[in-house]
């Protein structure tokens, strides 16, 4: 492995002096005097006015808010627990029992039963409806859902799937009644949804009959502030009293001083591009690994996180993922073996202008991200420089994170970065499964494996983690070897309160934040 290093001109993230002259409107909310109101910036808001939690990403806004729940939990040490559900066993291959608690209540004041949450999973399957959510439902693979009596539930799956009651710990999993116009999401967590501005705003009140116990906070604003250095002014500002996602820079820097209220903790997300296989020049195995060979992933970290956010990634699952994790696997930064591989191949620079040609065209990778994490930016510019070196040329561009993946999916562009949490559930066969198994609806890359998708299916009906173990390894291996996700580095979370934040935890997922712990000092 050549440990050869570049030096580099990585173009700053905008200070808080460069930005100081900025117009940026907060949302406008109701401020209620002798109210306890926390107000959050987060990087990405609500998609609609009424976000259903069962539908699209809604469903992680709405559980870090506190309004829906499900009905197991993801604890911090990434382990199952008990939630809506007291307790939960496999009784068949395809058979799952769920005992309610019993001391729930929706947001309307009336009682959990199974029988509403048999009728909040048949959702999922209602075309039109707003918790419509083929992903989920391809993942929980559910035949029939039978209500024994009011706290007894029995899932029958259509095939055995080892990953089901994982599954259920997803925050898209939500259990919620039908809506009002007075309550137009009812959910049954320790916080009330008040009214959405989509991309804007998401905003809850206290829900005094909490199973879990009475709130602190009497009212949480959620921001959706999208660059992370707007996000820090305003904190700066007072304007909110805590920034989830801070500027890596900026965070660094108050480290060094000693200064701020400072949270951090490792993290499963992902930083990673997702690379069209289908057609366009990236059909060519040659080239994709040659791409991967030539990201200098210490640099990409060092400049991008500035030594407190992340950990270059050998494969798909982080080193604290030990139970899942290859180790095994490595993702080496070799630029020159990266050249010898593309002159072999006969992908030259014919002309000598620095640009290498395949098929007798000049290779220009179109390579899209999106705004809302502060290190996507800087990492695609780094990139953009690093493929420069082994005479790859390419095209930058942020833009709309679904805009990017609908242009991959036509091929239009040919690599798209993203930041994903790889677990959300704890189990490693949901990240996977969504993005490259054949034919499934966030492939796209077009990717293909057949050997990957008997894996998958493998992995999702044995119940012996030392066998889905091998599975999932071999998966990692696949993965690393044809490239359809080029793995950049795993995250670590930095967030920043105002010095009076109490009861704030980083899930390792990112699964929570708003619990009813969570509050302002006087």
């Amino acid at each position: 492995m050549s440990t050869h290093k570049i030096s580099l001109s990585i173009p700053a993230l905008l200070s808080a002096g460069a930005i100081a002259i900025a117009a940026f409107a907060m949302p406008a909310f109701q401020a209620y005097a002798d109210e306890n109101t926390m107000r959050i910036a987060v990087p990405f808001g609500p998609k609609s006015s009424v976000p259903d939690p069962r539908a699209r990403q809604n469903g992680w806004l709405s559980n870090r808010a506190g309004v829906s729940e499900t009905l197991i939990g993801l604890g911090y040490d990434m382990t199952m627990q008990p939630r809506l559900a007291e307790t939960y066993e496999n009784i068949s291959p395809t058979e799952w029992k769920l005992t309610l608690r019993k001391d729930v209540k929706f947001h309307d004041g009336s009682p959990m039963t199974a029988q509403d949450v048999k009728a909040s999973f048949e959702k999922l399957d209602i075309e039109g409806h707003p918790g419509h959510n083929p992903r989920l439902s391809r993942l929980l693979g559910i035949e029939s859902i039978t209500a024994e009596d009011d706290h007894t539930l029995v899932f029958k799956t259509k095939s055995p799937n080892s990953a089901f009651l994982w599954s259920l710990t997803e925050p898209s999993a939500a259990v919620l009644r039908e809506g009002t116009d007075e309550l137009p999401l009812i959910g049954t967590g320790p916080f009330v949804f008040v009214m959405a501005e989509t991309d804007k705003t998401y905003q809850t009140r206290k829900f005094a009959d909490y199973w879990g116990g009475e709130p602190k906070l009497d009212r949480i604003v959620m921001d959706a502030l999208s660059d992370p250095a707007v996000a820090a002014l305003a904190l700066q500002a007072g304007d909110v009293d805590l920034v989830t996602n801070y500027p890596e820079p900026d965070y660094a820097a108050l480290k060094e001083k000693g200064e701020g209220q400072l949270f951090s903790n490792p993290t499963t997300r992902l930083f990673f591009f997702q690379v069209r296989t289908a057609d366009g020049p990236l059909v060519d195995d040659t080239l994709r690994t040659a791409v991967s060979l030539g990201l200098d992933r210490e640099t990409i970290v060092a400049a991008s996180l500035n030594g407190v956010g992340g950990e270059v990634a050998n494969s798909l699952f982080p080193a604290t993922m030990a139970s899942w994790a290859n180790a095994d696997l490595s993702l080496d930064y070799d630029p020159e073996k990266a050249k010898a591989l593309l002159d072999e191949a006969g992908i030259i620079d014919t002309n000598g202008d620095g640009n290498r040609e395949l098929n007798g065209e000049e290779v220009s990778l179109k390579i899209r991200s999106y705004e809302g994490r502060a290190a996507l930016r800087p990492t695609l510019e780094i990139t953009q420089a690093l493929l420069q070196q082994i005479g790859i040329g390419s095209e930058i561009s942020m833009a709309e994170y679904d805009a990017n993946n609908e242009a991959l999916k036509a091929g239009e562009i040919h690599m798209h970065l993203q930041a994903w949490g790889t677990a959300p559930q704890g189990d490693p066969d949901y990240f996977p499964s969504t993005l490259v198994e054949s034919g499934v609806g966030y492939n796209f890359s077009g990717y293909s494996n057949e050997e990957l998708d008997e894996l998958l299916k493998k992995g999702r009906e044995n119940f012996d983690d030392e066998v889905r173990k091998e599975h999932y390894d071999r998966i990692q291996e696949i993965i690393n070897s044809e490239l359809p996700l080029i793995p950049v580095f795993h995250k670590t979370q930095v967030s920043v309160g105002n010095g009076k934040v109490e009861g704030y935890k980083i899930h390792p997922a990112e699964t929570y934040l708003v619990t009813p712990d969570l509050t302002l000092a006087e």
